[in-house]
């Protein structure tokens, strides 16, 4: 399961083609930008704040890199000579080193630094400065360099170039081991078709080539030396969520998920789409109003970094365990216009079930059964329905619905449960059924009755504390807040208080999870408002907590006690007197 966070501007650019790459520094949640020919620094990705920043009259011709091995920054200038100098180094006064050949880029791999030439020739970093005297690269084709790929499986690391030559896409690729580099040639062309994008791909333990094309369609071909093709490969997957008629950038991000960032399907503006490779559908997207032909996407940890406007974006992204019922019905039908060398064939394997196996359908409610049956009937998964119905649902306070909802629907995004809690928190007494609640010293904001019971069936149900954490954080207010704190205080001190199909153990569990997520989310707004009553209710979550733990030590202490009642060798202790000394108390004053 994939999910994409809210992206914010990490720093102002001056234009999209100047970008020269974005790259890690030697601390996790820093990042180098080279923004242009003549600037590039360095910023912090949790505060954008800039670190450093590195100006020179000589031009750039490659990111710069951080170098582990060496522990200073790397760059080439004028695609002629490199450049290696620590943080605060004018970078004008920096030692040159020159090189025989044009140099085309450099790239970092995990501990390895690389040096790519313009014919072709890849070298490691150290080894071509040591040596650059005496270097001279052979040349490996005649055209030019138009992108640089890399990564490793395992311990082999892939190297591939896209080469245009006579106008022509072509592929040279190689295993870099420390022997001489053999590459590898495949021609990336389609009868009346135009190459559109490309990444590497590692599926299952093999490295492939993914290449888009204009058709909608994205191939795939194995890389392997000892079976090396001169050929796309198969068609791997139609994708109709990103027009293809424009340059598409392409990332991996894991085994099962591609990031996929071009122009909007609709032609309107771009998108920024994350593709399961997995089940072959667009798990999620993010729209934005302008579209570059020239935009690019960078991978850095778990944060995507694209040109939005003016502005480098930043885009975190999650990928948690899989749900198949998300997936179900968040892609449209393929588009059947495909070229006439595109040949899909679909094997179907005939299963034999069990005839005493069956799967029990779920009843829909009279409430909701004729506005379900519209969505399902379009293939729409439960998660999508629920967003369809939950508007019209608040807007009209039909609580009814509501509860009916939250007792069918079993895959509720984060977004909707934090939506309906905040309706919950909010909505006026009059619309749910006037049964006060009984309990003492029960929070009077979360009267009446009905009320309280939806609250009971939002906090039983699972979520995602990732996702769910932002959504809170900007839909509940402190006066939400109170009550709702105020409420699984009461729940935890009750003996008697259990949530909906959970037991005594997992509803203490689900009480901790809230109260920890709800505090998480409002931890800021806590701080500075310092409102004497939410600091009342948090004293008394904090001696429920410290009773907790008292309890948890008991239970420590008396571990051992029963281990050995459980294993039959307890002994009761002999508390007899031994005849062998005695002590007696004298009283000297």
């Amino acid at each position: 399961m994939a999910k994409l966070g809210s992206y914010y501007a990490l720093c102002p650019i001056i234009d999209t083609k100047s970008i020269l790459g974005i790259t890690e520094d030697a601390e996790k949640g820093f990042v180098i930008a080279t923004l242009d020919k003549n600037i590039a620094s360095k910023y912090k990705l949790s505060d954008q704040k800039q670190i450093v920043c590195w100006r020179t009259r000589e031009k750039f011709s490659s990111p710069v890199l951080y170098v582990k091995t060496l522990s200073k920054y790397v760059a080439v200038f004028n695609q002629s000579y490199i450049k290696v100098w620590d943080a605060e180094e004018n970078l004008d006064k920096v030692k040159k080193y020159k090189f025989n050949k044009p140099i085309h880029t450099i790239f970092n791999n995990s501990d390895s630094t690389y040096i790519v030439f313009q014919n072709g020739s890849v070298y490691r970093l150290q080894e071509a400065l040591d040596e650059r005297k005496t270097l001279h690269p052979s040349d490996i084709f005649d055209g030019e360099i138009v992108d640089v790929l890399y990564k490793k499986l395992k311990d082999s690391l892939y190297v591939a170039l896209i080469v245009v030559e006579n106008e022509e896409y072509h592929l040279h690729w190689t295993v870099l081991n420390d022997g001489k580099a053999i590459f590898n040639k495949i021609d990336l062309n389609r009868e009346d078709l135009a190459l559109k994008g490309w990444a590497f791909h590692v599926w299952q333990d093999r490295m492939n080539f993914l290449s888009c094309w204009s058709d909608q369609s994205i191939f795939s071909t194995a890389l392997d030396d000892n079976e090396a093709q001169n050929t796309i490969g198969d068609l791997f997957t139609v994708v109709d969520s990103v027009s293809m008629k424009h340059k598409v950038s392409l990332t991996p991000l894991d085994e099962n998920y591609v990031a996929l960032f071009g122009a909007n399907s609709n032609e309107e503006g771009a998108v920024l789409v994350l593709y399961n490779t997995q089940f072959k559908v667009t798990q999620t997207k993010q729209p934005f109003k302008l579209f570059n032909e020239n935009s690019r996407i960078w991978l850095v940890d778990n944060n995507l970094i694209l040109p939005v406007g003016q502005n480098l974006a930043v885009i975190p992204f999650y990928l948690e365990t899989e749900q198949l019922a998300a997936l179900i019905g968040s892609h449209k039908a393929l588009n059947d216009r495909l070229d006439a060398d595109i040949n899909i064939v679909t094997e179907v394997e005939v299963s034999s079930w069990d005839a005493k196996i069956k799967v029990e359908e779920k009843n829909i409610p009279a409430l909701l059964q004729t506005k379900v049956d519209i969505y399902i009937e379009q293939g729409y998964p439960e998660s999508l329905v629920l967003e369809e119905l939950l508007p019209d649902i608040l807007k009209n306070n039909d609580v009814d619905m509501l509860n009916a909802c939250l007792q069918f629907f079993s895959d509720i995004p984060e977004k909707c449960l934090a939506r309906i809690l905040q309706y919950l928190l909010t909505a006026n007494p009059q619309v749910f059924l006037f049964k006060k609640c009984s309990i003492e010293n029960f929070p009077p904001g979360l009267q009446p009755l009905q009320r309280k019971k939806l609250i009971d069936k939002i906090m039983s149900i699972s979520y995602s504390e990732t996702i769910l954490l932002p959504h809170l954080k900007a839909m509940l207010t402190l006066k939400d807040l109170k009550p709702l704190l105020e409420y699984i205080c009461y729940a935890w001190e009750s003996d008697e208080f259990l949530l909906p199909n959970l037991n005594a153990v997992e509803t203490e569990k689900k009480l901790m999870e809230w109260s920890c997520i709800l505090i998480d989310a409002n931890y800021q707004k806590i701080v500075l408002s310092k409102d004497e009553e939410i600091l009342e209710v948090f004293y008394k979550l904090r001696k429920l907590v410290d009773q907790s733990l008292a309890y948890l030590e008991e239970c420590e202490q008396l571990e051992p006690i029963l281990r050995t009642l459980i294993k039959g060798k307890y002994q009761q202790k002999d508390y007899s007197c031994n005849l062998r000394y005695s002590i007696e108390q004298l009283s000297l004053y």
